[in-house]
């Protein structure tokens, strides 16, 4: 069998792959560090290691059974033609500890003001000093929280939250099981945030999340502080930057965008909006999982599971092609 790794490598990851090696010495592992140009290998490709997979790569892939994706979104992936060849896709949950701390660093950040104060302090001004004390933060202790998602990473904010002695309201669209430090859950979007003060994006982008934060669900928030670090696309830019500029939100803390740099252009603001120009906003490029532990999680959760797959036939994180997730 042939595993073909298609993702950018490391000594980290090569290290791996000695593993796999040493492993199982029946079947061949090839990435960009034994050959120049590994996709050249697709039509002979068993198992495909990849973040993001064309139409094309996957029409050249005609051995293809399982893809490994080497962290959590699948969205850059065909999943229908995935579907439609009964090709197994896994994923893996390495980052979610980290992602989960990135949400509660960048709601300090947002409440803390510290974006905002930092900036000011940078040219002198410091506000509610010396005579003026109007000037207030918002602490999150004891607060009213909504998560929305409760996978790995939104219980993982759950935990996170409890430790500020939070209260909890949960979203899944299937609430099923138990959900420790959620302290009400819902299948109802509107009825998870209303009355909420901070509100944790934390869904997966399928067809069934994309937009569903809209203009009603924002307006259902009243003036909560938003804080996104699952993917853009699940909240509406429109509605979003319209409630953030009109004042109806009190603000947020976005990890996740709408548009990304491209070798063509390096330098890209993020949404069509300017919604970095507003004070009450923290922004942050998309890194919610870039540690150093976090990204050898990956890395150690992946290759465990390709181990599990040759050894039984099965992931050990497998994607549902239906929920995409």
């Amino acid at each position: 069998m042939l595993v073909l790794f298609l993702n950018k490598f490391d000594k980290y990851w090569d290290g791996k792959l000695d593993q796999l090696r040493k492993a199982f010495p029946g079947h061949d592992f090839v990435s960009y560090l034994d050959h120049k140009d590994p996709k050249e290998l697709l039509p002979e490709a068993d198992v495909l290691v990849k973040g993001s997979l064309s139409k094309e790569e996957l029409t050249k892939a005609v051995k293809l059974k399982a893809v490994f994706v080497p962290w959590t979104g699948v969205d850059g992936l065909p999943l229908n033609e995935l579907k439609k060849r009964s090709i197994i896709l896994a994923n893996n949950h390495g980052n979610a500890e980290v992602v989960a701390e990135r949400a509660i660093a960048l709601a300090m950040a947002v409440t803390g003001r510290v974006v905002e104060l930092h900036k000011n302090l940078e040219k002198g001004v410091w506000l509610g000093r010396p005579s003026s004390k109007e000037f207030t933060w918002f602490s999150i202790l004891e607060r009213k929280c909504a998560i929305l998602g409760l996978g790995q990473i939104g219980q993982k904010i759950a935990g996170f939250l409890k430790a500020f002695r939070c209260r909890i309201n949960g979203f899944k669209k299937e609430p099923s099981g138990s959900y420790p430090g959620i302290d009400f859950i819902t299948n109802d979007i509107k009825q998870a945030v209303r009355g909420a003060e901070l509100v944790f994006v934390a869904l997966p982008l399928t067809s069934a999340t994309f937009g569903i934060v809209n203009q009603e669900v924002l307006d259902a928030m009243g003036s909560a502080y938003l804080i996104n670090i699952s993917r853009g696309k699940v909240v509406e830019e429109k509605a979003l930057a319209e409630s953030l500029m009109s004042g109806k939100l009190a603000g947020a803390a976005i990890d996740v965008w709408y548009d990304y740099p491209s070798i063509d252009r390096p330098v890209t603001l993020p949404s069509r909006y300017p919604i970095h120009t507003l004070p009450n906003v923290v922004l942050s490029p998309h890194v919610g999982s870039w540690t150093t532990e976090s990204m050898q999680a990956m890395v150690d959760e992946t290759v465990e599971s390709i181990g599990h797959y040759l050894l039984t036939g099965n992931p050990i994180d497998i994607v549902d092609l239906e929920k995409m997730y």
